[in-house]
């Protein structure tokens, strides 16, 4: 009996993406082919994924594979190249839990009022608040397992049919194209479905005489009990996914749905379960669905994954948590902290309330830039467009303001799946691209595979270092056919609105030059079938490779745009893998040889008359920003939830004042001084006026000193001055727990020195209703004054400012002036007079 043993080459063990990949290898032959982990001894069938899963073979386990049959010899040759040659690619990332830890302590507004809470995981950060609706598991009746077998081979058809019905209602929902998220859960649960190992065990289990549903409830229960026996917190996760689709066999068997009517959301809700399925999460109503608590399921769940997708505030591992909360009560969610609060009381919902209406204002603050140009303040103009990689990301990347999609990925389209994506669908894909751009640039990247994207049905050797082997346009000559589908697709649909191609890895003018007579043969073909497409359609390079950087002028001759793809040009021009945590520290965007680097790239890519863009890592850092406004881009491409805030920061900007941090920035000789020119910058930049409008909040209803400081610090935050909001507050209450700073006569200054806090500033709290404060003379607050200064500021103006207020508030005309002001103006005009504040500092 021929064997192949081999070492274990995935770093994240054989899941299901690989195993998958050899299922499919050994469905070719017809020999019955066995893995065992060495290691543990365990064996399963080969044919079936979830067997080859439960063995939990880990990164390193030696394993053998057994053949038994009449093609044995010949299944034993293939697999020991698969083994040696593919396996190594089919691994993938698998999904990040994107997980943060519970708080420890609560806000300090929340400490009076709050007397339990429970902690959690943030999977997906928010605040929602509702009635608790308690979900319980699918879980089959006892009457229905009670239910006794009828002949064997009604069994067996019976579950046939009923295998077929789910098979075809996962086919179907497939056919609609649903979200990326959505559709890789339905290809998990499609494999399920059709897995050997377990089709194999409800047969067994009705020829034993047990009802086809039986059988199906006890094969589901082997399978999820192996999986969640596993060392793999992925694997362990996937035991639901079996139960879950077992029991849509058995609804299947049964004749009629067994929801349950927790399901049916008619008000804002917060779901609590111990964990929860797929389905039962895509059948509650989104727009009720508020939040969702789960006692154990992880981050890497399908039902998280979804909530994730879907954007709502979900927590999870929080202990006992059914316990813990009444169903029909009431709870908030704190996806933030990493809480929930059962039966809230008055003081809680009130926190909260206030809370989301200071998220509601920043949203609507910075949903003023989402419709304009990002323009500096002295009129420079930079597009921020959107990187996406589906269709389902181009509604909320345009209605975050997205001036175009700098990046389409299109090699998301080729993977997660057993044969490539056909001309037709691929053309259906980038035409609803264009026309959703509505007139809007979008930049299409042609399929760039290999290095950290592999596509298993491509059949690409292994390689030992793929980072620096076939990727991008290297993959293409091997692959022709596969590329000229894709060439006729994104030109058709160019025809249909402003499409742009750009080609990954380009290293030389001769591979660009290879490119473009393939999209000359390509147009020959579709002006012989009398195909529209754009004549005029740009072709550019996408810019990682360092000789091609040096290249530029050559590039330039075939090449009508460049786009700097930062996170591999970093890598490859520092000699750093980024994903080596032990060297990644070396690898920063704001080294001074790599700015030279980019500089370089605007001023060749000006030179030659070429529009040059940027996506990639660097983008999404507000540090980065004035170095990126100073290269002079035409464009930076970035994730789309930061497009508002990207915008409205660079129109706090100056073109004139970033171009000379960037000629200062080229002219250090380490990161470490670059750091400090840039946090500098920050400090001294464009916004710095000490005091705005917008800091200024007339007749308050805060009713306590932890109110009144919320509110001043939300105040700073929905202008953008601060984006760490509870860091601020904190360094607040660390200067109060010193002594109060209730001056007296009315008035309070709290302070502090905290670099949470984005530029030197003043906000006033004028109040409806004194509050009390603690103050000297023993009288309530009825003005509040913050000063929240840089602890990096080096002028002293926290002290300078705080003695001259603690001055002007010994003074009966200032403090009548400032409690008689009518509006913000009158406050300051108040505060620019009596504290010699220069005009221009103040909004």
């Amino acid at each position: 009996m021929p064997e192949v043993e081999f070492q274990c080459p995935l770093p994240n063990g054989l899941h299901a993406r690989p195993a998958s990949t050899l299922a499919e290898r050994v469905a070719r032959f017809g020999s019955a082919v066995e893995l065992t982990n060495q290691r543990s001894g365990a064996c399963a069938n080969a044919r079936s994924v979830l067997e080859m899963v439960a063995l939990g073979v880990k990164l390193g386990d030696r394993c053998r594979l057994s053949f038994a049959g009449a093609d044995a010899d010949e299944a034993a040759r293939s697999l020991r190249t698969f083994v040696d040659e593919e396996l190594p690619v089919c691994d993938e990332a698998l999904p990040a839990e994107n997980t943060t830890s519970a708080a420890c302590e609560l806000p300090r507004g929340l400490r009076a009022s709050c007397s339990r809470w429970y902690t959690g995981t943030v999977v997906c950060p928010g605040i929602g608040e509702g009635r608790v609706v308690v979900v319980g598991g699918a879980r089959v009746p006892p009457a229905l397992l009670a239910l006794p077998a009828v002949a064997a081979a009604q069994e067996r058809e019976r579950f046939a049919s009923a295998t077929a019905s789910v098979r075809a209602a996962l086919e179907t929902r497939l056919a609609s194209r649903p979200a990326a998220v959505e559709e890789g859960i339905l290809h998990a649960h499609l494999s399920i479905v059709r897995d050997v190992g377990m089709t194999q065990r409800v047969a067994a289990g009705i020829a034993a005489g047990r009802s086809a549903i039986q059988a199906v409830a006890e094969s589901s229960s082997h399978f999820a009990d192996l999986m969640r026996g596993a060392e793999s917190a992925y694997v362990r996760e996937r035991a639901i996914d079996i139960e879950d689709i077992a029991f849509q066999i058995i609804e299947a068997l049964h004749g009629s749905r067994l929801r349950s009517p927790q399901l049916d959301l008619a008000e804002d809700s917060v779901v609590v379960a111990e964990s929860l399925t797929p389905r039962q999460f895509l059948a509650l109503e989104k727009q009720f669905l508020k939040a969702l608590v789960l006692e154990h399921t992880g981050g890497t769940s399908h039902a998280v994954i979804l909530a994730r997708s879907f954007g709502i505030p979900t927590l999870t591992g929080v202990a006992d948590v059914r316990a813990h909360v009444t169903d029909g009560g009431g709870a908030v969610v704190d996806a933030h902290l990493g809480i929930v609060i059962p039966d809230p009381a008055a003081a809680v919902r009130r926190f909260y309330a206030r809370e989301q209406q200071t998220l509601r204002r920043r949203e609507e603050r910075l949903a003023r830039f989402t419709g304009l140009p990002a323009r500096t303040r002295d009129a420079q103009v930079l597009e921020v467009a959107a990187n996406v990689a589906t269709l389902e990301e181009l509604g909320p990347a345009f209605a975050s303001g997205a001036d175009g999609i700098g990046l389409f990925r299109t090699e998301m389209l080729f993977m997660d799946r057993e044969a490539p994506p056909s001309e037709e669908e691929q053309f259906a894909i980038y035409l609803q691209a264009a026309r959703a751009a509505q007139g809007r640039t979008v930049i299409v990247r042609t399929f760039d595979v290999g290095g950290d994207k592999p596509v298993p049905y491509l059949d690409l050797a292994a390689e030992k270092n793929p980072f620096l082997g076939r990727r991008g346009v290297r993959v293409y000559p091997g692959q022709a056919q596969l590329f000229r589908t894709q060439l006729r697709a994104i030109l058709r649909a160019s025809a249909f609105g402003v499409i742009w191609m750009m080609v990954p890895m380009v290293n030389s003018l001769e591979e660009l030059r290879w490119v473009k007579a393939r999209i000359a043969e390509a147009r020959a073909e579709l002006d012989a079938s009398g195909r529209r497409y754009d004549p005029a359609l740009r072709v550019g390079v996408m810019l990682e490779i360092p000789s091609a950087v040096f290249g530029i002028c050559d590039l330039a001759s075939e090449a009508d745009f460049f786009s700097i793809g930062t996170n591999d040009l970093l890598q490859y021009f520092m000699a750093v893998d980024r994903e080596d945590a032990g060297v990644a520290g070396l690898a920063s965007a704001r080294h001074p040889s790599f700015l030279r680097l980019l500089s370089k790239i605007v001023a060749d890519a000006r030179a030659a008359g070429r529009w040059v863009g940027m996506c990639g890592e660097m983008t999404r850092s507000p540090r980065n920003l004035p170095l990126l406004v100073g290269l002079g881009l035409d464009e930076i491409s970035t994730a789309a939830p930061e497009i508002p805030g990207q915008k409205a920061a660079i129109a706090n900007l100056s073109f004139a004042a970033c171009r000379e941090l960037l000629e200062r920035a080229l002219a250090c000789g380490t990161t470490a001084q670059v750091e400090e020119l840039v946090a500098h910058f920050r400090e001294q930049g464009a916004a710095q006026n000490l005091l705005e409008s917008e800091f200024v909040c007339m007749d308050s209803d805060s009713r306590s000193k932890e109110e009144a400081i919320q509110e001043l610090v939300s105040a700073l935050y929905v202008a953008g001055r601060t984006e760490q909001p509870r860091a601020l507050e904190d360094a607040i209450w660390a200067r109060e727990a010193v002594y109060s700073t209730g001056l007296g006569f009315g008035f309070a200054i709290p302070h502090c020195k905290s670099d949470a806090v984005c530029a030197n500033s003043i906000a006033v709290l004028r109040l409806a209703q004194p509050i009390e404060w603690g103050s000297m003379d023993g009288e309530p607050v009825r003005c509040v004054i913050l000063l929240a200064m840089r602890a990096s500021d080096q002028e002293g103006a926290h002290m300078k400012v705080f003695s001259r207020l603690a001055r002007r508030l010994m003074h009966e005309e200032f403090r009548e002036r400032m409690l008689a002001a009518r509006d913000r103006g009158d406050v300051l005009s108040c505060l620019t007079q009596e504290l010699e504040l220069p005009p221009h500092r103040i909004g």
